[in-house]
């Protein structure tokens, strides 16, 4: 893999950022894990002990899919000659998936900001009216909103590489999998299979994309898809 040149840094970053950010996305689940709060309240006052590991936690995941998203943006590069389409509206959506996670997570370190004022009932309930119907209500709808289509940029971002023949289709189902535990189960364990099912699909994506060759990196060559048969006849004549 080229490295000297502009297009062979990009890659560099690519490959590094879609191992690394998948590893600190996992990281940030590590370090919040623990007992599940039962309620609004119990969970308010966790965060009034727990808030350097809060803290930790969402900086991780806020710079762990950052760099994902990041990354996935670096490799619409290859998508010039086919994807292209998919890659631009892509692109878009990831951009607006890593100002989602800033919102979110900058909204929720709000509420631990609130959760270590000494008088805890007077900051919980502040915390329920501001998250109910005000300022940061706003703030975690728009963060949510925006994390939803940077999931979706990720997916989409697949698919181009997928036109762009350099990733095979089912690559999307661990990453649809994992959205989905995460979704619609909600807890930290769900969260962190979901994060390690995108280790595993990025370290994967990483490794292809770094020994595609440099005109399919660049965009100018599309690497070609040999049938089964013609595989067979291949190994046979050899």
């Amino acid at each position: 893999m080229e490295w000297k040149s502009v297009d062979g840094v990009r890659r560099w970053f690519v490959v590094v950022a879609l191992v690394l950010g998948p590893v600190l996305a996992v990281l940030s689940v590590v370090v919040g894990l623990g007992p599940e709060p039962e309620s609004m309240r119990e969970s308010f006052d966790v965060m009034a002990t727990r808030s350097p590991q809060i803290l930790a936690q969402d900086l991780l995941e806020t710079a762990g899919f950052a760099l994902v998203l990041a990354a996935l943006i670096g490799a619409a590069t290859a998508l010039r000659s086919r994807g292209g389409a998919l890659g631009l509206i892509g692109v878009v959506l990831a951009y607006a998936g890593i100002v989602g996670f800033a919102i979110s997570n900058a909204s929720g370190l709000g509420i631990v900001a609130l959760a270590q004022l000494p008088d805890r009932d007077a900051a919980f309930e502040t915390a329920v009216a501001v998250t109910s119907d005000g300022p940061l209500a706003v703030a975690q709808t728009a963060g949510m909103v925006l994390e939803i289509a940077g999931q979706l940029g990720i997916l989409i971002l697949i698919l181009g590489l997928w036109r762009a023949r350099l990733l095979p289709l089912w690559v999307l189902i661990p990453v649809v999998l994992g959205i989905l535990v995460n979704a619609v189960v909600g807890t930290l364990l769900a969260t962190l299979v979901a994060d390690v099912l995108l280790l595993a699909t990025g370290a994967w994506i990483a490794v292809r994309l770094a020994r595609a060759s440099h005109g399919a990196w660049l965009g100018t060559e599309v690497p070609s898809r040999r049938s089964k048969a013609a595989t067979s006849a291949a190994a046979t004549a050899a």
